[in-house]
C-alpha cells in the first residue's frame, strides 16, 4: 500500500501520469507483456535468440534503431533459436529468415535436428497462432506474418515443446 502523503510517492506519482500523457506505451508492447505471462503456463522450453544480422551489422553504418516499433526490414533478415540440451550440446536449432512482402513478412526457416514438426507464429496482433507445417527435412514457410511482436513455438513428436523468446519482425 503507498501513503499518498510520502514525498516520493507523490513525485512516482505525479511522473507516472506526466509519462503516461507524453509517451504511453504502444499497445503492441502492453499486449507483449500480457503475452509473455502465456509462456506460464506453457509447458515448453524456451529456445534463446542467439543470432540477429540486424545486430550484427555495424551501428555505425546502420542508422537509427526502432525501440517501440518494427520499423522497415529493408534486407532479410536472419535469426536463429537456440536450446542447450542437459550435456551441453544444441537440443534444437530453429533459423529463420525475415523477408518483407508487401506490408508483411515471410518466415523461412529449418530446424535441426531434421525432421517434421508442427510451427506455430503467435502474435498479440493475431486472434489465432497461424500454424504450419514442416518437412521431414525440418524445412517450412509461412507467409502472412504481420509485422510487430512474434514467438515461434515447435511441437516434434517425442520431444518436447520448444517455444521461441519473442522478437519483433
Amino acid at each position: 500500500m503507498t501513503d499518498p502523503t510520502d514525498p516520493d510517492e507523490r513525485l512516482l506519482s505525479r511522473l507516472r501520469a506526466m509519462f503516461e500523457q507524453a509517451d504511453p506505451p504502444p499497445p503492441e508492447l502492453v499486449e507483449l507483456a500480457r503475452q509473455s505471462f502465456v509462456l506460464r503456463d506453457l509447458d515448453a522450453e524456451l529456445a534463446h535468440l542467439v543470432e540477429d544480422s540486424e545486430q550484427s551489422v555495424d551501428t555505425a553504418t546502420r542508422g537509427p534503431v526502432p525501440v517501440r516499433s518494427p520499423g522497415t526490414l529493408p534486407q532479410p533478415r536472419q535469426l536463429t533459436f537456440q536450446v542447450i540440451g542437459p550435456h551441453g550440446g544444441d537440443e534444437i536449432v530453429i533459423a529463420v529468415q525475415v523477408e518483407p512482402v508487401g506490408a508483411r513478412r515471410r518466415l523461412t526457416g529449418h530446424l535441426a535436428p531434421q525432421g517434421p514438426a508442427r510451427i506455430e507464429v503467435r502474435q498479440p496482433a493475431a486472434a489465432q497462432p497461424h500454424r504450419v507445417d514442416a518437412d521431414h527435412r525440418g524445412l517450412f514457410v509461412i507467409d502472412g506474418v504481420l509485422p510487430g511482436p512474434m514467438s515461434l513455438t515447435c511441437h516434434r513428436a517425442g520431444a518436447p515443446v520448444v517455444a521461441t523468446q519473442w522478437i519483433l519482425v
